[in-house]
């Protein structure tokens, strides 16, 4: 189908159409990586926030522990 789309154009528009394409696709890949990364980041704020809760309960460890967070960023909630 592509072959047929592109059978009648001319090399500088089958060029601009190769750019145009290669455009589309960096776009999407950037915009997918900006939603994995916000997904990401949004989890790792759902950490910390659980681990605020748990801080007047239970010790440093078991909050890492139960949360996956690393202790140095335990640590440096209290």
């Amino acid at each position: 189908m592509k072959f047929l789309n592109t059978a009648s154009l001319s090399k500088d528009e089958l060029e601009i159409q190769d750019k145009r394409e290669e455009f589309l696709f960096i776009q999407k890949n950037s915009i997918e990586k900006a939603k994995r990364e916000g997904i990401e980041q949004g989890r790792e704020n759902e950490k910390i926030e659980i681990a605020k809760n748990l801080l007047d309960i239970l010790d440093n460890e078991m909050i890492a522990l139960k949360t996956g967070l690393d202790i140095e960023t335990v640590e440096a909630l209290r």
